[in-house]
């Protein structure tokens, strides 16, 4: 069985989406919010200083722009827009002629994103993804989300164990399985080595090093 998991943000996507999707949610909810972005760049900034995590981090964000409690009213109708304008125009050329290629050679797509699943998943669906593991949000029994993350962040050694489960829940053994992982990020080495192929995409100095010294291969995404 021939699978091709695709990171999301500045893999598949010209730029990251989460402040993206925060500040379109906040434009088309409450305005007012946006006049905390001062606010969210600080708090950016104290995370590259090291001062918290990208968990804290993130749920600090919704918090801020959406709100601690996400409404399943306004939700899946922003989320549907958000998805469309970022498939139209967000997209990297080299990404959707990859995929393309892996659909055609009978490839199960799979995306593996730390993005929040609520929006990850319609973006997934729009790209014909066959699944979507991303970083899931409580949920209360009306539907509703919370703006506090279930378990970990989908990111590094824990986006690992989120395929190795998904693997698991499908009934997929590793060994029947070819693995190709595409990422922009030297946080995703873990999932890289776990692979049958490894992927850098646009890579830094330090992670075109890195792919060296790993064996990756190295690919640009930015045109087709």
């Amino acid at each position: 069985m021939n699978i091709a998991i695709y990171d999301l943000d500045k893999t598949i996507t010209r730029r990251p989406t989460f402040t993206h999707f925060l500040l379109f949610y906040a434009r088309r909810t409450a305005p007012i919010r946006l006049a905390l972005l001062p606010v969210w760049i600080a708090a950016m900034l104290g995370y590259k200083l090291g001062l918290y995590g990208r968990k804290p981090l993130k749920q600090f964000g919704i918090a801020m722009f959406i709100g601690r409690q996400i409404c399943p009213d306004s939700l899946p109708n922003i989320v549907a827009h958000f998805a469309e304008q970022l498939v139209r125009e967000g997209l990297q050329p080299g990404a959707v002629a990859r995929i393309d290629a892996d659909r055609a050679r009978g490839a199960l797509l799979v995306m593996a994103t730390a993005a929040p699943h609520f929006y990850a998943g319609n973006i997934g669906a729009k790209i014909g993804f066959d699944a979507v593991i991303a970083t899931r949000h409580i949920g209360e029994a009306d539907g509703q989300l919370m703006h506090r993350i279930d378990g970990e962040n989908c990111y590094a050694a824990e986006k690992l164990r989120r395929v190795q489960e998904w693997l698991s829940q499908q009934g997929i053994n590793r060994k029947d399985a070819h693995i190709r992982f595409y990422s922009d990020d030297l946080s995703d080495r873990f999932t890289l080595d776990f692979a049958d192929e490894g992927y850098v995409v646009n890579p830094s100095k330090r992670f075109m090093k890195a792919a060296a010294e790993a064996n990756w291969g190295v690919l640009d995404f930015r045109s087709a």
